[in-house]
């Protein structure tokens, strides 16, 4: 009879959450508003949330109908950034600016943003921002008072974090009120790869400091333990405010509730229903939190604790590492062979030096400066240990597991852990599966030529059957501009589509890496490529070796990757196509742009950087049986190339145009498209397909794959 009613009861709460589910859906979607090119309103904004960086601001506030947007835009003057700067109380911004919907993600297994957006309750992007007055908010009611209070506090903390010297800055901003910034994924990126982040992400190791340091706060006063307790349940709400509303904070700080609330109850407390009542609570509220890394990861590991509490803290970790490898290898591809080991050496570290130390830093550095330089110095201590960990050789790239895959993987990781007398079955079916999904990853029986969607700029990816070669003709990246001094915000760690891709493949090494020409859309990201992957040898065009654009944006990465200059005609090994332009060197401008062609599959392929409709001639002169049924188009689809007889000689079927969405540009421009409709090419353009993917097998089969933005039922068509 107990079990029948559990069963009920359980079903009916399914029922339950299933439709609070399509309920936050429906109402969601009925928020997102259709783009316009011209939106006026006003946007309340709370003055933690507003970033500046250089001349660019960002912020997420709420409209005149509760709808939150994502804004954005480039201020006009020094002087008004420092207005914005000074902003320390909730206000209405009156602004005007282009609304739109939020995307899907251009390329496969690329970040979701309009998830993240979608879990954050924001549904619209509003860009080219003018601000064009403000006014301060008044709250209408106690609740509304006790949250902006709480948001000027976390904006007071978060400007007295910032006078901090800088590594102590950054361990402050995100241990304390849960910020980062530009900073923060520069000097942590030897916690990313040893797979440490989740220390930095508020949750239970901090609500235990909090409720350790209010305890001793009201133990010097006098107060009794009850009242204590008491007092505890009604702050622990506010730590989510001042924390930045993480969804590992809402389960560290609900369980907490749960246990004291239990306890003054007199009820009994059971650590897995106060784990349940929070999934519950949480999904309600944030039904996208299960979808992150960072929420699934807060509740396994919290699952598992309650079980293993009593397991040594090196077997803990051990077992705490096993079950979050399918998960870490779903979201991030890669794994550090240290993980497990810095895990278990740093993690006490840190919660008895780190934690300690950046607390007392906050807190004295306003009258004992001096001691906070000390404790830099410990800081930079631990910080140069756990980076010299990251340098240490074992990063496997294992590439992207399916749902399906890693779903496997964890219930059996979950049966290694519960049944011990089976563990010897459930360890070689483990090795077995991660074995055999890493050998379908890395040795596939495909191969493709992938234009990816790095906006306005090129990115092409072609490897071959059981990956025996790949290849990458140029990188993308964002043309800069001369900007006065008070503009130019901290440089932003872009990491480049291709790399996330290459990676998503299981892809740590590129046989030759092809830059057309010195333009910084093509080989702006290449320096981050470089200092990434192993690259062997990197192809120019012959003469682009001396040019700015290469000593600059190229040569200070290049490592051990050895560089060939070339010519048409020229061959190179590992390259499966053939160099077709330039004939002369030059200096690695638009018209000596690298051009290269060869079959891949059933089709023939031209890949021509920026080249012009002169280049374009000259090498339809010099091979006159050059054809090419697949053609990358010269220069975004610009007017300056695709000339007409260059098309029709070389018989082209399908053009592909890589260009970004409503760039400055105009591309493609009108008579390039005029040009292949009039010779039946047909056209595809990374504006309206996103990534663009081409496969094919060594028996001749080949098929298209997509991933456009705009589709709501499935992004990959």
């Amino acid at each position: 009879m107990h079990s029948k009613r559990i069963a009920v009861y359980t079903i009916l709460a399914g029922i339950g959450m299933s439709l609070l589910f399509v309920g936050h859906k429906v109402v969601l979607t009925n928020r997102i508003q259709l783009n316009q090119a011209d939106w006026r309103g006003t946007i309340l904004v709370q003055p933690d949330e507003i970033k500046c960086q250089g001349d660019y601001f960002q912020f997420t506030g709420a409209d005149a109908n509760k709808h939150h947007l994502q804004v954005s835009g480039y201020l006009k003057s020094a002087a008004e950034k420092k207005r914005l700067e000074k902003i320390n109380r909730p206000i209405q911004l009156a602004v005007n600016g282009q609304l739109q919907t939020i995307d899907q993600p251009g390329n496969l297994n690329q970040f979701n943003y309009r998830t993240y957006c979608y879990s954050k309750g924001i549904t619209n992007l509003l860009g080219k921002t003018t601000i064009i007055g403000w006014q301060e908010y008044k709250a209408t009611n106690p609740l509304t008072w006790v949250l902006n209070w709480l948001h000027i506090l976390r904006n007071n903390m978060r400007k007295y974090c910032e006078q901090l010297p800088k590594l102590m800055k950054t361990y402050a901003l995100s241990l304390l009120i849960g910020f980062k910034d530009e900073e923060f994924s520069e000097d942590m990126e030897g916690v990313t790869t040893l797979g440490l982040l989740h220390l930095f992400s508020l949750s239970g190791l901090h609500v235990f400091y909090f409720c350790w340091l209010l305890r001793r706060l009201f133990l010097r006063m006098y107060i009794t333990k009850e009242t204590t307790s008491l007092l505890l349940l009604l702050l622990l709400p506010a730590f989510l405010v001042i924390g930045g509303g993480s969804g590992s904070l809402f389960r560290s700080i609900m369980m907490a509730e749960l246990g004291m609330l239990g306890t003054k109850l007199g009820r009994q407390r059971v650590q897995l229903n106060v784990w349940s009542v929070t999934l519950l609570v949480n999904l309600m509220f944030d039904p996208y939190v299960i979808l992150s890394m960072g929420g699934q990861l807060s509740y396994l590991l919290s699952f598992l604790l309650i079980f293993i509490g009593n397991y040594s803290s090196f077997k803990r970790a051990w077992v705490l590492n096993i079950a979050s490898l399918p998960i870490i290898l779903f979201h991030t591809y890669q794994w550090h062979l240290l993980t497990s080991f810095a895990n278990f050496l740093i993690i006490p570290i840190f919660s008895n030096f780190v934690m300690p130390l950046v607390i007392l830093s906050a807190a004295t550095y306003w009258f004992i400066p001096q001691l906070t330089k000390v404790l830099n110095l410990g800081l930079s201590l631990f910080h140069y240990l756990v980076t010299a960990l990251s340098h240490v050789p074992g990063q496997i790239v294992f590439g992207k597991l399916s749902l399906e895959f890693t779903v496997i993987l964890l219930v059996v990781s979950l049966g290694w852990i519960a049944f011990p007398r089976l563990k010897k079955y459930f360890t070689f079916t483990l090795i077995t599966c991660y074995l055999g999904g890493f050998i379908w990853i890395h040795f596939p029986l495909h191969g493709e030529v992938t234009f990816v969607d790095v906006g306005q700029g090129d990115s092409i990816m072609i490897r071959t059957p059981f990956n025996r070669s790949v290849t990458v003709i140029d990188t993308g990246g964002k043309v800069g501009f001369l900007k006065p001094d008070w503009a130019q915000g901290p440089p932003k760690r872009h990491l480049p589509p291709v790399l996330n891709y290459l990676h998503s493949l299981g892809i740590a090494r590129i046989n030759t890496l092809c830059l057309s020409h010195q333009d910084a859309d093509h080989v702006g990201d290449s320096g981050v490529l470089l200092s990434k992957m192993t690259v062997e040898q990197v192809v120019i065009p012959k003469g682009m070796e001396n040019s700015r654009g290469f000593q600059s944006k190229v040569q200070p990465f290049l490592g051990r990757a050895k560089v060939t200059p070339v010519l048409a005609g020229q061959k190179i090994k590992n390259l499966p196509l053939e160099i077709v332009h330039p004939f002369v060197a030059g200096k690695g401008e638009n018209h000596d742009s690298l051009t290269l062609w060869g079959k891949l599959g059933s089709d023939t392929f031209i890949f021509s950087g920026d080249l012009d409709q002169a280049g374009e001639k000259d090498i339809i002169a010099t091979y006159p049986n050059l054809q090419a049924t697949i053609a990358k188009l010269g220069h975004h689809g610009s007017k300056t190339a695709s000339a007409e007889e260059y098309l029709k000689q070389i018989h082209v079927k399908i053009g592909v145009i890589s260009a970004g969405k409503n760039n400055h540009y105009g591309h493609p421009n009108p008579e390039t498209l005029a040009t292949l409709k009039k010779l039946d090419i047909q056209s595809l353009s990374t504006i309206e397909e996103g990534m663009i993917s081409y496969r094919f097998t060594n028996r001749g089969f080949t098929n298209w794959r997509f991933v456009r933005r705009n589709y709501e039922k499935d992004p990959i068509h």
